[in-house]
């Protein structure tokens, strides 16, 4: 006579080894697709990360952190993540909202003294989606200070009004946002980070990591000549909120994991940071939204050749599933948001916006 615990165990030993079959399937399938990313494009390194009901389905890292030194990229190497930095701020953002400190619909003058007029009354969740209206101000990377580079962009008309009209893709939106993290909290925005998300999360690599060894240099090809290309970013700059934050694929996984176990911001808020704007705009506090099939994708892109560098992470809160992608090459013509695309498809039978990777998102840099 079969016992029940006999037939359990068998349920179990062929359940596991169903899943470890689907497993080795989908490693095949990104194997396949990273090689062919990597040969197409000639990306000197990668580090890709899959994390689904906040388990590691897949890591792995690809290639050299320099074309120059031939050191191999590692799962602690730094790389920069450009405009993903935006993520991250958002997600401080929604703490101090979590926190009662602040309100995604209050005006952004209710928090911070010396906004430009035309500027006051526009909202929280304006900025962090895109929608503000302001005019877009090329100032992140020269030596004026951010109230000196606002005061000047206080006198430029405004991009379109009145604000919630559409969405325009503006880095200032998240210069403006780091110093409301800074004045509501009274911390320096990277000591906000820091205290808030990268240390909780023993996140020991990210943040503006100047003087760091393990970094994949970014690099730019051009008729054939490699350039290498370091972080402009030191720690003060208004721009990393925007722009300027670097991690590693070690401390990616990480944040995936407190974003999937709601151990960094509870569930309804951050169902709040994903939700759209609008019906008719995509953009969400931070990111951006697509829907194909039936799924709801959260995806934010970033890089440029500005770091010389480019990264993607997508989110399918429906099936709890992180897709990270960073490489250490921009200008490309397969982009990480490609990458993590056919990752989706070919892996999970997500199908890719059909405008194009990441459409919507604006122009990264």
């Amino acid at each position: 006579m079969t016992t029940p615990s006999f037939l359990f165990a068998v349920l179990f030993i062929t359940l596991s080894n169903t899943c470890l079959y689907a497993q080795k399937g989908l490693v095949e399938k990104v194997d396949k697709i990273i090689t062919k990313a990597m040969t197409q494009e000639k990306f000197p390194g990668m580090a890709i990360a899959i994390v689904q009901d906040n388990k590691v389905i897949y890591q792995k890292v690809y290639g050299v952190k320099s074309v120059k030194t031939k050191e191999p990229v590692n799962d602690n190497t730094i790389f920069s993540i450009g405009s993903v930095s935006k993520a991250y701020t958002a997600v401080a953002i929604m703490q101090l909202v979590q926190a009662g400190k602040i309100d995604l619909d209050s005006p952004i003058k209710k928090f911070m003294k010396g906004i430009p007029p035309s500027w006051g009354n526009i909202t929280i969740r304006q900025y962090l989606t895109h929608t503000s209206g302001i005019p877009d101000v090329k100032g992140e990377k020269d030596k004026a200070s951010f109230e000196e580079t606002l005061k000047q962009a206080g006198k430029l008309p405004m991009a379109f009004t009145p604000p919630g009209k559409k969405q325009q893709y503006n880095n200032f939106n998240f210069a403006l946002l780091g110093k409301l993290i800074e004045t509501v909290s009274g911390k320096t925005y990277l000591d906000y980070m820091t205290t808030y998300i990268f240390k909780p999360l023993q996140m020991n690599r990210t943040g503006v990591v100047a003087d760091a060894k393990n970094v994949a240099l970014g690099h730019l090809n051009k008729n054939g000549a490699w350039k290498e290309i370091a972080t402009h970013f030191v720690p003060g700059d208004y721009g990393i909120p925007s722009g300027g934050l670097q991690t590693t694929l070690t401390d990616f996984i990480k944040f995936s994991q407190a974003l999937s176990s709601y151990s960094i911001l509870n569930s309804k808020t951050t169902n709040l940071m994903w939700t759209p704007y609008s019906k008719k705009i995509s953009n969400t506090p931070g990111w951006h939204s697509r829907t194909t099939g039936n799924e709801l994708v959260i995806h934010k892109g970033g890089g440029g050749t500005g770091i010389g560098s480019v990264c993607d992470f997508a989110v399918v809160p429906s099936r709890k599933l992180f897709v990270l992608v960073m490489a250490n090459k921009s200008n490309n013509g397969i982009s990480p948001a490609n990458v993590v695309d056919d990752i989706l498809f070919k892996g999970f039978e997500i199908p890719a916006d059909s405008n194009g990777a990441n459409e919507g998102e604006g122009n990264e840099r």
